[in-house]
């Protein structure tokens, strides 16, 4: 049975913890402009290409959920119901090693949610 003493340090503990996450919310938030849009993310565990034209050799795979840099699109072989791919860059895997890393490239547009507008590749 725990002491009266043990109850208090942790209810204190509890407290501490509770306004400290409010606290990191709170400084989150207010960073965040109020008409500021999410960024684009993947929808799941996305294969990156290094082309959009068929055949297609792949450079890594691009984590789900997880932010990525678009830097222009290309339209190439259809995937996903879909021909239009985007170059982009973001945390992933390597395909030969299965280790974390950046990846770079092509992954078909209907993977990428919140998109922005970028250029045409050249």
């Amino acid at each position: 049975m725990k002491s009266i003493l043990e109850e208090r340090r942790l209810r204190r503990w509890g407290r501490a913890a509770a306004v400290g996450a409010a606290g990191a919310l709170l400084a989150l938030t207010a960073a965040t402009p109020a008409g500021a849009a999410a960024s684009p993310k993947t929808t799941s565990l996305t294969p990156a290409y290094d082309s959009p034209f068929a055949p297609q050799a792949l450079v890594g795979g691009i984590f789900g959920g997880w932010p990525v840099t678009m830097r222009c699109w290309r339209d190439g072989a259809w995937a996903n119901g879909t021909n239009r791919w985007f170059y982009v860059e973001g945390g992933g895997y390597n395909p030969f090693s299965g280790r974390p890393a950046y990846v770079r490239g092509f992954v078909s547009a209907n993977k990428i949610t919140n998109q922005i507008k970028v250029d045409r590749c050249r």
